[in-house]
C-alpha cells in the first residue's frame, strides 16, 4: 500500500482495549505508518508532549477519563495533531461532543478497515494540505514584509528626493529677495509647530507643510523691478505682485501630489474680514491651513523684516497679530499662537538656520535674476 506521504506517519493510537490497538497496527502497518500505543488518557497526554505525531485516534471512553477530555487538552492545533475518535454505537452523545470540540470525526467500533484506512488518509491529506496552506503564507507573509520594506524604503527615498529637490528651490527663490533669507522654510518650520498646538490632523500636515514651504513659488513670475524694489510698490506694482498667490496655485495644482497643498499657496493672504486678496474669502471659507498659515507667514515678517521695513521684535509681533485677530486672523488660531512661548519660536528658527544656512550662502552668492522688466 502507498502512504500519504513519503515518510512513516507517526499515529498514537489510545483504547482500553489491547484488541483495538492491535487492529489498528494490523490495518495500518509498516513502512507507511508507526503506530504507538496507549492505553489511559494519561498515557497519551505524555506521548503527545514529547513526540510530533500526524494524528491521535482516540476512544471515546478511557479507563481512567472520556476520550473529550483528551481531546479538550489538545485543542493547539499548531502543538497537537488532529483527532480521529473511536466509539460504539452507543457513544453517539460523546460522538457529537468530540466533533464539536474539533475531532475530525469518528468511527464506530468493531472498526472497518476500508473505512479506517481511507478515514485515516483523508485526515493526513488534509493535514497535509493545511501546513502546505500554512508555509505557503509564512512565505507570502515574509514576502510581503520584505516588499512592503522595499516599497517604504524606496518612498522615502522618493519622499527624500522631493523634499531635498523643494527646498533647494525655495532656498534659491528666498535667496532672489536677498532679505527674504530662508524666509520659506522658517514659516514651514513655524507653521507645523503651530497646526500641531492647534490640534490640527495630522493626516492633513504633508499638505501644510508643502504648502508653507512653497507659498511663494508664484513669485517665479514677478518681475525683479518689483519684487526687488526697495522703496513701497505702487498700486500697479501691488496688483502685479499679488498675482504670485494665484501664479503659485496654478504651478502646484498641476502638481497630483502638491494639489492639497497648492490651497496654502492660494489663500495665504486671504484675511478672516473678508478685505484679503485674491478671493476675498471671509471667515470659515478661508481653508483651516491658510488661517494657520497666515499667522506664522506675518511673524516672519515682523521678525525678519523686509526691505522697507526695519525687524522688530518678537513681543512687537505679538502685539500686531494681537492687534488684528478677528479682521487679518482668525482669532481663535492666535489665542493659540499667544500660548507658544518665545522659546519655542526661537528654536524653531534656531533650527531652520543651522540645517540650512551653508547652503542659503551658496545661493546668496550668485543670486538668480530672472527679469528686470514688467
Amino acid at each position: 500500500m502507498e502512504g500519504p506521504c513519503s515518510q512513516p506517519a507517526l499515529l498514537l493510537v489510545v483504547d482500553t482495549d489491547k484488541r483495538v490497538i492491535e487492529a489498528v497496527r494490523s490495518c495500518l502497518p509498516p513502512p507507511d505508518y508507526h503506530c504507538v500505543p496507549a492505553e489511559t488518557g494519561r498515557d497519551a497526554l505524555a506521548l503527545l508532549r514529547n513526540r510530533p505525531f500526524s494524528l491521535a485516534l482516540c476512544a471515546i471512553r478511557l479507563a481512567d477519563m472520556r476520550g473529550v477530555e483528551l481531546l479538550r487538552h489538545c485543542l493547539l492545533p499548531d502543538r497537537y495533531p488532529p483527532f480521529l475518535m473511536l466509539g460504539e454505537s452507543t457513544d453517539w452523545v460523546g460522538a457529537i461532543e468530540a466533533i464539536r470540540m474539533g475531532a475530525e470525526n469518528c468511527l464506530q467500533k468493531p472498526l472497518q478497515n476500508d473505512l479506517l484506512i481511507a478515514s485515516v488518509r483523508q485526515v493526513l491529506q488534509r493535514q497535509q494540505s493545511r501546513a502546505e496552506q500554512q508555509a505557503l503564507l509564512s512565505l507570502l507573509q515574509v514576502t510581503l514584509h520584505e516588499r512592503t520594506e522595499h516599497l517604504q524604503q524606496a518612498l522615502h527615498h522618493l519622499g527624500e528626493s522631493h523634499r531635498n529637490l523643494m527646498e533647494s528651490l525655495v532656498i534659491a527663490l528666498d535667496a532672489r529677495e536677498h532679505e527674504t533669507k530662508l524666509h520659506s522654510l522658517r514659516v514651514q518650520a513655524s507653521g507645523l509647530l503651530l497646526a500641531e498646538k492647534c490640534g490640527y490632523s495630522r493626516s492633513l500636515l504633508p499638505a501644510l507643510q508643502h504648502g508653507a514651504l512653497l507659498h511663494d513659488i508664484g513669485k517665479i513670475f514677478t518681475p525683479d523691478a518689483i519684487l526687488l524694489k526697495p522703496e513701497r510698490l505702487s498700486a500697479d506694482e501691488m496688483r502685479i505682485m499679488r498675482q504670485h498667490a494665484t501664479h503659485g496655485h496654478g504651478i502646484l495644482s498641476r502638481i497630483s501630489y502638491l494639489q492639497p497643498a497648492a490651497t496654502v499657496a492660494l489663500c495665504h493672504h486671504e484675511r478672516v474680514d473678508g478685505k484679503g486678496y485674491p478671493l476675498k474669502l471671509a471667515g470659515q471659507a478661508i481653508p483651516l491651513a491658510a488661517r494657520i498659515f497666515s499667522v506664522v507667514d506675518t511673524l516672519d515678517a515682523i521678525t525678519a523684516g523686509r526691505r522697507y521695513r526695519a525687524a522688530r521684535t518678537l513681543e512687537e509681533a505679538r502685539r500686531e497679530i494681537r492687534r488684528c485677530a478677528g479682521s487679518q486672523f482668525d482669532k481663535d488660531v492666535v489665542d493659540v499662537f499667544l500660548a507658544v512661548s518665545d522659546e519655542e519660536w526661537l528654536a524653531v528658527n534656531e533650527a531652520v538656520a543651522s540645517r540650512y544656512g551653508s547652503l542659503y550662502e551658496t545661493f546668496a552668492d550668485a543670486p538668480i535674476v530672472l527679469s528686470n522688466t514688467y
